[in-house]
């Protein structure tokens, strides 16, 4: 399974507010910040709405692994 490398290239101050939300729950804080993201659905439509502000590709690495799988791993 393939993720995606997603980068923030234009800085957050004459954005929608709406928009500064997607690029925070994509976890991009800073200008030039990347964050590698499983390829889903709902990570293409978050890329989508915030187009102009982030570029991005598909790497053959592994996804991350969420907060509540690494739980269930670390129990079992």
């Amino acid at each position: 399974m393939s993720a995606i490398r997603v980068k923030l290239v234009r800085g957050l101050a004459a954005c929608p507010e709406s928009h500064r939300v997607v690029v925070r729950g994509m976890g991009l804080k800073k200008l030039a910040s990347t964050k590698l993201l499983p390829d889903t659905p709902q990570t293409l439509g978050m890329i989508d709405k915030v187009r102009y502000l982030v570029t991005w590709e598909r790497v053959d690495e592994a996804p991350p692994v969420g907060r509540l799988k690494k739980k269930a791993a670390a129990k079992a």
